[in-house]
């Protein structure tokens, strides 16, 4: 029952402690401004000679008001659809658990621990270098019990998992929590790279960082999708370099240079999938996608049209509410950071469904 635990949640005690009433005296009152003030017409600032309404200071704040909305159903989304997954698998193991006439706990011993082998002390030993530095580098014989152990719950895990799946495909399991009905950001393509059919009916324009780790872990993603709508999705590149790593903007240009003889993509795909982003580095993706390498070469030495066109990604990404990376806008319903696929999925299914 731990090991199930475990996997749906990381689970705290709530505190019972009581704290004495302190008289801290009247309260104040909450400076709350009449109803009819949030109206449009609504006067909530004046001063000599002037006023600002209500519905001026939403204009104003349109922007962020809606980022914020986004942000909020996308996390009540996470949560409600993570509580279903959890609250469903216990459905189905309770439900296993009755057909085989075991308890909860018995049934997990017998799909999960008993067919799960100890490590032998050779995988211990294999394993050992890969975390020495977590356990300060103390002798193996000092901290075999803490590496085998490491090892066990890793294959339990996984086993644990694997078991789900079993569940989930015996059972049938299909949950249909709608993804809810995000508001619009209108962001422009500009004149940047397109990945897909031109023509296709959904548009993705990603805000990405070379040096982001969550935009590389991300990229096999986009790829799946493109092989499962071939011509419903199209994917627009935008440069939006925070890091201030290897390099600063040179993956970005490097990529734009070789989009200038037709290659931004190969160079694309060498940058998502490597990290060496030093002149070697990008030196090497030049050869080994075919560049002219004395044009790459003119064109990494004067880079100003190159970093004007990254930069003006940057102020569009800014202008759309973007503050970090990858950030998605799937016909401008916003998705931050490397969402699982099934999330790009559900707003992809919804535009399709929309566009008819």
């Amino acid at each position: 029952m731990i090991l199930l635990l475990s996997f749906f949640a990381c689970t705290g005690a709530e505190s019972t402690t009581t704290t004495p009433a302190v008289d801290l005296g009247p309260k104040p009152t909450a400076a709350t401004a009449p109803e009819s003030m949030m109206e449009g017409d609504g006067v909530v600032a004046k001063w000599n000679g002037g006023e600002l309404l209500y519905s001026e200071l939403g204009t104003h704040a349109d922007q962020q008001l809606k980022q914020l909305k986004i942000e909020y159903l996308q996390n009540r989304y996470a949560v409600e659809s993570g509580a279903l997954r959890e609250l469903a698998l216990m459905k189905l193991l309770e439900a296993e658990a009755a057909k085989r006439s075991m308890d909860l706990d018995g049934l997990l011993k017998a799909e999960v621990e008993d067919k799960v082998t100890k490590p032998t002390d050779s995988e211990v030993e294999e394993f050992y270098p890969v975390i020495a530095r977590q356990l300060r580098n103390a002798p193996l014989e000092q901290v075999r019990p803490q590496v085998e152990g490491y090892l066990l719950n890793q294959r339990q895990t996984e086993r644990m998992e694997a078991y789900i799946k079993e569940l989930e495909a015996a059972y049938g399991l299909q949950t249909q929590l709608p993804f809810p009905d995000l508001p619009k950001i209108e962001v422009s393509v500009d004149d940047d790279p397109v990945l897909g059919n031109i023509d296709a009916p959904i548009t993705i324009v990603e805000f990405a960082d070379y040096q982001c780790g969550y935009c590389r872990k991300v990229y096999p993603t986009l790829l799946e999708l493109m092989e499962e709508y071939p011509d419903q999705i199209r994917i627009v590149y935008r440069d939006y370099p925070l890091s201030g790593g290897q390099g600063g903007l040179e993956p970005s240009i490097a990529a734009n240079c070789a989009g200038e003889q037709d290659k931004y993509w190969p160079m694309h795909d060498e940058l998502m999938n490597n990290s060496n982003y030093s002149e070697v580095g990008l030196t090497a993706y030049a050869t080994k996608i075919g560049l002219d390498m004395d044009a790459y070469a003119a064109c990494m030495a004067d880079p100003a049209k190159q970093a004007q066109e990254i930069m003006k990604d940057f102020q569009d990404g800014g202008e759309a509410g973007v503050n970090g990376t990858p950030a998605f806008f799937i016909n401008g319903v916003f998705l931050n950071g490397a969402q699982p696929k099934e999330q790009f999925v559900a707003v992809i299914e919804r535009e399709l469904e929309n566009a008819g």
